[in-house]
Order: structure tokens, then C-alpha cells, then sequence
């Protein structure tokens, strides 16, 4: 799929999804749950495993 392409499918101009591209700290999360969709992409988020969190008697981050 070409950046026009793309962008046409987001519903922006190209030169924007190309600044979009250059400063990719910048997109806001529907902006890129709506790029992801379009590339096929499925983002998946979960906790870690209890062992992946922190070694064995330390609590770990109080959230």
C-alpha cells in the first residue's frame, strides 16, 4: 500500500501522513489504532507474568 493510498484510507492528505510519519511521538492513540487497523495489525496489550514483574520479595511499583 503507497503513503497515498494510506492516507486516503485515514482520510488525510498524504504530506500529512507523512509528517505524521516523521514525528511518530506526536500521533494520538485513535490515530494510531486506526493506522494499525489498516495495515492488518493487531496490538495486543496484557500484564506481565507475576515472574516477569520483579524479582522474588520485591513488591514492585505500587499501582
Amino acid at each position: 500500500m503507497t503513503q497515498s493510498e494510506l492516507a486516503r484510507r485515514l482520510g488525510i492528505t498524504q504530506q500529512t501522513l507523512s509528517t505524521l510519519e516523521r514525528n511518530a511521538a506526536k500521533v494520538n492513540a485513535d490515530r494510531l489504532l486506526q493506522l494499525l487497523n489498516l495495515l492488518g495489525v493487531e496490538l495486543v496489550l496484557r500484564r506481565p507474568a507475576p515472574t516477569d514483574l520483579a524479582p522474588a520479595g520485591d513488591e514492585g511499583p505500587a499501582w
